[in-house]
């Protein structure tokens, strides 16, 4: 039986299942993320993961999400660089505004990090990439 952990912040929702190594971000509504959200979520996945560099995923949810502040980019960006290496990021459901940026963001960051229509296509990717997502 899988423990699967839970962190929140605000209409934010991230869920980590350790045995297949994948977080999932979901928005409950109409959000506007900011800095203190993202730290919030950062420090729950770096305690999760643990420090011994096991790849792991990151699929985010988009359906909800309005805006991403500067600090919310900067914080996550800060993450996802020192794990660039172990980690791969999907996300799917997202608005078209907040898909170039978070396309932009990939190219800008050079990170494992792929935009998808839909929850299955960013589940297979993710999968072919070595998580058991």
């Amino acid at each position: 039986m899988t423990n699967i952990l839970t962190a929140t912040s605000g209409n934010i929702v991230m869920t980590w299942d350790p045995e297949v190594r994948l977080a999932v971000i979901r928005f409950e509504r109409e959000t506007d993320a900011t800095g203190d959200d993202a730290a919030t979520l950062v420090n729950a996945l770096t305690g999760w993961i643990g420090v011994d560099g096991k790849p792991f995923g990151l699929m985010g949810d988009g359906a909800g999400l309005r805006t991403v502040d500067a600090q919310y980019r900067s914080v996550w960006g800060n993450f996802l660089r020192k794990h660039r290496e172990d980690s791969h990021t999907a996300f799917f459901n997202m608005g078209a505004i907040i898909r170039v940026a978070a396309e932009m963001f990939g190219i800008g960051t050079r990170l494992r990090l792929k935009t998808f229509s839909d929850e299955r296509e960013a589940r297979a990717w993710l999968r072919k990439m070595g998580i058991a997502a």
